[in-house]
């Protein structure tokens, strides 16, 4: 197969057996660490993107992307004001509800909770509603006084589907000539639900129309209106609705968004730190190369005196270089997406739980084809680059001065 002069000999210098042994170990070594460093980046960011994932499907799976309420959390004509707002594609439901912070007592314990009032039919928290693994939304039929509680509210009441607990509220308390009392009622835990985030110890789900007389008001009013979206980040780009004086309109970004914000940050500290260690690779490719060359000073030479033009020296350089950089990024990006998919396994053979305590789940791993595809070309762009340098003073060699001291 025909290869141009400068591939052929700079492939032929990345294989050949060098004078100087420490000039072949440097190259060796900078190959390596643009393999390590490759590895650890797709290792590591896969994960990252595993876990951020994961934050986004338990943590905003299971709250709305958008809340209207107003200043005195009772939303008359609910359904009227649904069928006013224009239709947008990227909402998938709109969901009434009633919440109401509360306390909730068993025969050995209580816990403040959050009550949430729902619309079996309505109800559009995909992520709590597949996470019902012992009785179903249909069970919370009104007047019923039924409640689905999460796994670990259940632990902490010591309680089972069946028994009975007691929700009190300050909404909705009477004054008496004893003073003031709350609103309370006896409830039947009919179903528990699994998200795997701390809403299974603090969410209550019942009836809207129990959580009305829970609370005393109208069991026709709401307290919010809840927006879902086909992606929680197409919350940045909606037309929000006009509202009225007393209205209220927040999104997941006030109450949740320094929690993603902080995770961007690290992701882009570990990115930084990780390609600072490519960098040195980098730089040791470079330091290699200007042994290389300074090795070859009298092949250059004779090269010259051939008549090989001195921008065929510098690619014939730039190849031999950039050669242990493109191997090391392809090798550490096989790697990494290796190593990446097999992690738990790894981590499992290893004797090793990084996550202990989460109830052994096992390591997000998310792949993202541009992330990956950055890393490799920026491994060999840097790679590249820091072949410049020694294919150039490789071009300015002097035959004359060069073949003097052979």
């Amino acid at each position: 197969m025909f290869y141009p002069l400068s591939v052929f000999i700079g492939l032929r210098y990345t294989k050949s057996k060098r004078n100087n042994r420490f000039v072949s170990f440097v190259s060796l070594f900078s190959t390596g660490g643009i393999i390590l460093g490759v590895l650890a980046l797709v290792t590591v960011l896969s994960v990252m993107n595993g876990f951020e994932s994961e934050l986004k499907e338990r943590i905003l799976g299971s709250i709305p992307q958008a809340k209207l309420s107003n200043q005195q959390q009772t939303l008359d004509n609910w359904q009227q004001r649904i069928d006013a707002l224009p239709a947008d594609p990227s909402i998938v439901a709109i969901e009434p509800i009633i919440t109401v912070e509360a306390i909730v007592q068993s025969p050995t314990n209580l816990q403040g909770v959050s009550v949430q009032g729902v619309f079996p039919e309505k109800y559009a928290s995909q992520t709590v509603k597949n996470s019902i693994y012992i009785g179903d939304l249909e069970s919370l039929q009104a007047s019923q006084y039924h409640i689905i509680i999460g796994r670990q509210l259940a632990r902490n009441l010591d309680v089972s589907v069946g028994d009975k607990v007691r929700i009190i509220s300050t909404r909705g308390a009477r004054y008496t000539p004893l003073g003031q009392v709350p609103s309370q009622r006896n409830f039947t835990v009919s179903g528990l639900f699994n998200v795997g985030s701390d809403v299974d110890s603090h969410l209550i789900l019942m009836h809207a129309q129990d959580a009305a007389r829970l609370i005393r008001i109208e069991t026709d009013q709401v307290t919010d209106l809840r927006f879902y979206f086909t992606e929680p980040f197409a919350v940045e780009t909606w037309q929000a609705p006009e509202l009225a004086a007393d209205e209220t309109l927040i999104d997941w970004r006030s109450t949740h968004g320094e929690l993603f914000a902080a995770v961007k940050m690290e992701k882009n500290m570990i990115w930084l730190l990780l390609c600072l260690i490519i960098s040195v690779a980098a730089f040791n490719i470079l330091s290699s190369s200007v042994m290389v060359v300074t090795d070859k000073n009298a092949e250059i030479a004779i090269l010259k005196t051939l008549g090989i033009q001195a921008s065929t020296i510098n690619l014939i350089f730039i190849i031999q270089g950039a050669f242990s950089g493109v191997i090391g990024a392809l090798v550490g990006t096989v790697l990494g997406l290796l190593l990446s998919s097999y992690i738990n396994e790894v981590m499992s053979f290893l004797g090793l739980n990084l996550i202990s305590g989460t109830g052994g789940r096992t390591l997000p791993v998310v792949h993202e084809t541009f992330q990956i595809a950055s890393i490799l070309f920026g491994a060999m762009l840097l790679s590249l680059l820091a072949t410049l340098y020694p294919a150039y003073r490789a071009g300015k060699v002097s035959p004359i001065e060069a073949l003097r001291h052979e």
